[in-house]
């Protein structure tokens, strides 16, 4: 099959374009950046996640001394920093560099002292958030158990 002078002129540049596209994209692009939590006080110990990352990261949080190293493990990178007292309260952005790329995130200083349990929040908030979630659960399992007997009692009359 012989091809037109036009067309074999277009697979040249078409070959290019196409080596380029493949040969751009990053071998080790990390996706998202998770922070948890994401706000807290001095002393709060927060946890660092970069989804598709492959390789050994680095990150920091912008603005400040905090350093830390996230170790690679099974196509995520994960480590973590902890609050500490030169942060004033505030935003600040957590960047991790995998690879070439670069991700961030928001993380927000609180004042007051984060949770000597090591716990993003203080231990009072937490203990407080358990109270009323089974407070709500007692509730809502006495508020069944009524409209069943009330059900039973509407029928058999």
């Amino acid at each position: 099959m012989r091809m037109t002078q036009p067309v074999r002129g277009m697979l040249l540049p078409l070959g290019v374009a196409l080596m380029l596209t493949v040969t751009a994209a990053p071998a080790s692009a990390a996706g998202t950046l998770t922070l948890t939590p994401t706000t807290g006080a001095a002393g709060t110990r927060v946890a660092v996640l970069a989804s598709d990352c492959g390789v050994d990261a680095n990150g920091d949080v912008e603005g400040t001394d905090v350093r830390f190293e996230l170790p690679e493990h099974d196509n995520r990178a994960l480590g973590h920093f902890t609050v500490t007292e030169q942060m004033r309260p505030g935003d600040y952005t957590v960047a991790v560099t995998c690879g070439f790329d670069t991700v961030s995130a928001r993380f927000i200083v609180a004042s007051g002292t984060g949770a000597s349990t090591g716990g993003g929040s203080t231990a009072s908030h937490a203990a407080t958030a358990l109270l009323w979630s089974g407070a709500a659960l007692v509730l809502a399992a006495a508020t069944g158990l009524w409209m069943l007997r009330r059900r039973d009692d509407v029928t058999a009359g």
